[in-house]
């Protein structure tokens, strides 16, 4: 399997940053994935990291109602950092986000400032890349958190009393949430975590584990793997996440074409009511099935300049044999509408070049990507990354170059998340958790 990472979806909950998209194909993935997953992203995966940021509105709510509105944004940063600081100082760990600048400033002496200023954010832009701008989103449509200024629902207000706090309290030295007030309070802090403040950096860094009490479980079971209350799934979500949970013993586990289908039998054989999931994850299965090519392909051109079209033709032959047999462009135009999103034209265009897949028409495949590429960057007000000139490809643009899978890789081929491995990773943790 081939796959290619994003950092999160192309929709209002979560746009890509870092992925050009020369083809326009994160709309079309995103919007299949929407289908069966509707509340999580390609990096709102952590259960932690959903606990640190429902704790942070809870404290940006109790901080704003004393001094204030417009103070959430500086308090929620300086929680995600002492969860941080605690983090790496009591449970040892890496890989959480600002982790290297957390690990630096606690490895030049052990005291560390609280600010939202810029120079103490562990991240180059906090705001952006850490757990405000890539959670809050997954948050409300999980139903954790709603309105304008963002605040808990009932429901995960009352989670947070009745639940973590209580955790804070017990292993805080009695005193829990009012010992973070205390240093979230004032626009900065000195936290000594081996110091004065080790009994409450401990307390947090108890809730930062993965393992999680059945209350926790029960109620992130509910809000991020089968969607919360406003599911707008139908209930695909839950059914896709039973599916999953089955597949959490298969330490290879990879995303492919054939796992997909077998998802899909597993669906259809549950009866009437799993119907509409396993319609939805075929879709999704014969989406892929021309994405990932042309995909692969269109940044293998990137590598081309200057070769004559009739060359890459007898490549793509003798590599890709008379076409692919796992393309049926029948069933892929059944999602021509979709992929449209409302131009016509789109859809047609990616037909064709399913068809040309289908049937080995290469030069009719690299003018098609040739052709979305273009329509792509002038709605972006930019210009093609390969045009054609003469019988040569001129290449535009250089920085993205990839290699021709071979015939036998594309029998596994799978590029595009559909946040799949979010909602697998969820289940996971949840799981792992009992």
């Amino acid at each position: 399997m081939i796959t290619t990472p994003f950092l999160t979806a192309l929709d209002s909950r979560a746009q890509v940053k870092g992925s050009r998209d020369p083809l326009g194909l994160q709309r079309i993935w995103t919007r299949f994935g929407r289908q069966v997953i509707g509340n999580l992203t390609t990096v709102s995966d952590s259960v932690t990291d959903f606990v640190i940021t429902i704790l942070g509105y809870y404290f940006a709510e109790q901080i704003a109602d004393r001094q204030g509105p417009g103070t959430e944004l500086a308090t929620f940063l300086k929680w995600e950092q002492l969860t941080g600081y605690s983090r790496a100082v009591v449970n040892k760990e890496r890989g959480f986000r600002g982790t290297e600048r957390v690990h630096s400033a606690i490895a030049d002496g052990g005291r560390v400032k609280l600010s939202a200023d810029r120079k103490h954010q562990i991240l180059s832009n906090q705001k952006i890349y850490g757990l405000w701008g890539l959670y809050t989103m997954p948050s409300r449509t999980s139903g954790l958190v709603h309105g304008e200024p963002t605040r808990l629902t009932p429901d995960a207000g009352n989670f947070v009393e009745s639940v973590l706090l209580p955790v804070l309290v017990k292993h805080g030295g009695g005193r829990g949430a009012r010992s973070i007030l205390t240093l979230l309070e004032p626009e900065s802090s000195v936290l000594e975590p081996q110091g004065k403040h080790e009994t409450i950096v401990k307390a947090i860094a108890r809730l930062m584990k993965p393992r999680r009490l059945k209350r926790e479980r029960d109620f992130f079971r509910h809000h991020l793997l089968h969607g919360g209350n406003a599911d707008d799934t139908q209930g695909k979500q839950e059914q896709l996440a039973r599916l999953l949970e089955a597949t959490l013993d298969i330490n290879d586990f990879e995303w492919s074409p054939g796992l997909l289908g077998q998802l899909v039998k597993e669906a259809k054989a549950n009866g009437t009511d799993w119907q509409p999931l396993a319609h939805r994850l075929e879709r999704i299965r014969i989406c892929e099935s021309v994405l990932a090519p042309c995909s692969m392909l269109f940044t293998h051109l990137l590598g081309l300049h200057d070769q004559s079209v009739s060359r890459i033709r007898k490549r793509l032959s003798d590599e890709w044999g008379d076409g692919l047999p796992s393309v049926h462009s029948d069933s892929f135009k059944e999602l021509s509408a979709e992929i449209s999103d409302g131009e016509p034209t789109t859809g047609d265009r990616w037909v064709a070049v399913a068809t040309a897949l289908e049937r080995g028409d290469y030069t009719a495949l690299v003018m098609g990507l040739i052709e979305q590429n273009a329509t792509v960057m002038q709605a972006r007000g930019g210009a093609p990354w390969i045009e054609k000139r003469g019988n040569k490809l001129h290449v535009r643009f250089r920085d993205e170059q990839g290699s021709l899978p071979t015939r036998e890789e594309l029998k596994t081929l799978w590029r595009f998340p559909y946040f799949l491995n979010s909602l697998r990773t969820v289940a996971g943790t949840l799981r792992d958790a009992a």
